[in-house]
């Protein structure tokens, strides 16, 4: 490319988004805009329905879509917080055709939607409504009405894909049935819901069979107590995809566990273990020598900005809801919330159904990861040092489970009556690798 062209390519009108132009829109219906005057340092917005909201004029500058300006959502931004001056103000603010039109005094023109505008409002009201929603929490009563979408719906591109959507974000889980018994339709459906991330431990698209020798317990016929997905990864995958191709009679029972609704019955039963379990942090770890050395800390329970449930990593002792998985069927779980249904009881090695090769007759079940509907942002994690090195013993070692199956332990105490070692041990999840003294020490210290 000559010099010239170069210098051209720089500049705004010389450039093409990928996405169509939307600017300050939405798209969706909203009461017009009727009014728009400034006092102060602020636009004052009135809409049809006789409500009002408050704009700072540096806030709605930098937030304008236009062309030139480009849009952060398109990953073309030509104006940033230091574009213009810190007194930037209107030299005329009007309603025009429904949308607030704005002059400003360096020239640029900006025009906002009403839906835009009342959806990104962040006065007290605009910040309740965003924080008023709730999850539908549940227990083990979710195996009677389990949230079910079929196949059929779920493609359809419209109101049942969208129902999809809705339930995998009140409940945290979904089962779309009618999904039929190819392998290809793993990824048919995860696509649905955004691009498979491929971890450094699983892959593409990971594939479950109990082996009678297996790297992780997943791939064993050992039961698999409820649990969080990869945390021990900077960023754990936002949205799985369990599809079932075989199951066997015996064992293979499928556990599913309400993340959100464990950590409230914490918070209203042992208020000060919720406080330490929000801002106590955790080491998580994957370890496979020669291959991987994958650490992460965090608190067990992350909180949002209004101080609700955002991401439980916890171990629960009961509430659990139970129930087979069938061929043909997949169960689509938030990660961050329902601890999923490779949480099973355990399952016949010597099934010729659920082990053997990787030919796609012989896969009981597959794993996709899509990344969650709303953006994740995702970091690769290069092998740390090969040198060798001791590694204290974990807690547990996974070891293929006998036939039949061992039986589940007994549930813990009501969380009331529980001693430190008691909670470590109700916390600790041999899945991460985790050490109970570890969770042990960091009680102690921290009370």
């Amino acid at each position: 490319m000559a010099p010239d062209d170069t210098d051209a390519h720089g500049r705004a009108e010389a450039i093409t988004a990928h996405n169509p132009f939307s600017g300050n829109r939405l798209g969706f219906d909203a009461p017009s805009v009727v009014d728009a005057r400034v006092e102060g340092r602020t636009v004052i917005v009135t809409y049809a329905d006789s409500t009002r909201n408050t704009f700072h004029h540096q806030w709605l500058r930098h937030s304008c879509y236009s062309e030139v300006s480009g849009n952060p959502a398109d990953g073309i931004r030509f104006t940033t917080a230091i574009s213009f001056d810190s007194d930037i103000a209107p030299t005329s603010v009007a309603a025009l055709d429904g949308d607030l039109a704005i002059v400003w005094n360096d020239g640029h023109t900006s025009l906002f939607g009403s839906d835009w505008l009342r959806h990104h409002a962040y006065d007290t009201a605009g910040r309740a409504r965003r924080a008023s929603w709730r999850p539908t929490t549940w227990r083990a009563e979710l195996a009677d009405h389990f949230p079910t979408v079929s196949w059929e719906d779920a493609c359809d591109g419209g109101e049942g894909q969208l129902r999809l959507y809705r339930t995998l974000l009140d409940y945290g889980i979904v089962c779309v049935s009618g999904l039929g018994t190819e392998p290809d339709q793993t990824e048919v459906l995860a696509n649905l819901l955004g691009p498979i991330h491929e971890t450094t431990v699983y892959g593409y698209i990971y594939d479950v069979r109990a082996e009678p020798v297996a790297k992780l317990g997943a791939k064993t016929g050992m039961p698999q107590a409820p649990h969080i997905d990869d945390a021990f990864a900077y960023s754990p995958p936002g949205i799985d995809v369990f599809h079932c191709l075989h199951n066997t009679d015996i064992g293979g029972m499928s556990t599913y566990v309400d993340g959100f609704a464990i950590a409230e019955s914490i918070r209203a039963e042992a208020p000060e273990a919720h406080e330490l379990l929000t801002t106590v942090p955790i080491q998580h770890i994957r370890r496979h020598p020669d291959e991987i050395d994958l650490r992460f800390r965090g608190p067990l329970i992350s909180l949002d900005e209004w101080g609700n449930t955002r991401h439980p990593v916890l171990r629960p002792c009961d509430g659990a809801a139970r129930r087979r998985p069938r061929p043909g069927r997949a169960d689509v779980r938030r990660n961050s919330r329902v601890q999923p249904p490779h949480g099973r009881s355990s399952v016949c090695c010597r099934d010729p159904r659920l082990t053997g090769r990787r030919d796609a007759d012989r896969q009981p079940s597959r794993h996709a990861r899509p990344h969650s509907i709303r953006p994740i942002f995702r970091t690769s994690h290069p092998a740390l040092s090969r040198a060798p090195r001791r590694v204290p013993r974990p807690l547990a070692r996974t070891r293929a489970a006998p036939c039949p199956c061992r039986p589940r332990p007994p549930p813990t105490p009501g969380l009331a009556h529980l001693t430190v070692q008691d909670l470590a041990r109700y916390l600790a999840d041999p899945g991460y690798v985790l050490a109970v003294t570890s969770i042990e020490t960091a009680l102690l210290t921290a009370g």
